[in-house]
């Protein structure tokens, strides 16, 4: 056999021995299911639902359980007052904020995002009017452009119903009058 002879393969594929199975090629891989798969990783996202979805219940179990027993035993009940008092400070303090941003601001949630709101708070954990009123002061100056505007109408764009019914000008001259302010 030479090497310009045309019975040749070019490409000989490798002899197996009997006792030797052949090796896997890309062609003889067995496919995977593509029903297997999903159903597995589907299967997957089903139980992790289950399992955030016990933790979250255990958790609330947890905490119910924990005042109820503390409401037996009377030992811990100052301390659970504190802290349902600190999970309602926050919602407190919000209001607060907003109530007293209510005329002074164009959007008062404006004030929530751009005030410290733990600043606003003494210790004992009641919102402070006076803090309040000074942190607005100190960001109306800070950023005016958050006051209410003083118009915030932009005039009579000419649709709409009118407040009065006035009668349509005659003559293109009345026209003119009318639009320059020379009735």
């Amino acid at each position: 056999m030479s090497e310009n002879d045309p019975t040749t393969n070019p490409n000989p594929t490798p002899e197996t021995k009997p006792d030797e199975k052949p090796a896997e090629t890309p062609e003889t891989k067995p496919e995977e299911k593509p029903d297997e798969s999903a159903d597995a990783l589907k299967a997957e996202k089903d139980a992790r639902a289950a399992a955030e979805k016990e933790v979250a219940d255990l958790k609330a179990e947890n905490a119910r359980l924990r005042r109820s027993n503390a409401a037996t035993k009377g030992t811990d009940l100052d301390e659970i007052r504190a802290e349902i008092r600190t999970e309602f400070a926050g919602q407190l303090i919000k209001a607060e904020v907003r109530a007293a941003a209510a005329g002074r601001l164009s959007d008062p949630a404006d004030a929530l995002a751009l005030l410290d709101l733990d600043k606003l708070t003494p210790e004992k954990g009641d919102p402070d009017p006076a803090a309040i009123k000074t942190a607005l002061d100190e960001l109306l100056t800070a950023k005016p452009y958050l006051a209410p505007k003083a118009d915030p109408t932009w005039g009579d764009v000419g649709s709409g119903q009118r407040k009065t019914a006035k009668s349509e000008p005659s003559t293109p001259l009345e026209r003119l009058r009318n639009a320059f302010g020379n009735p």
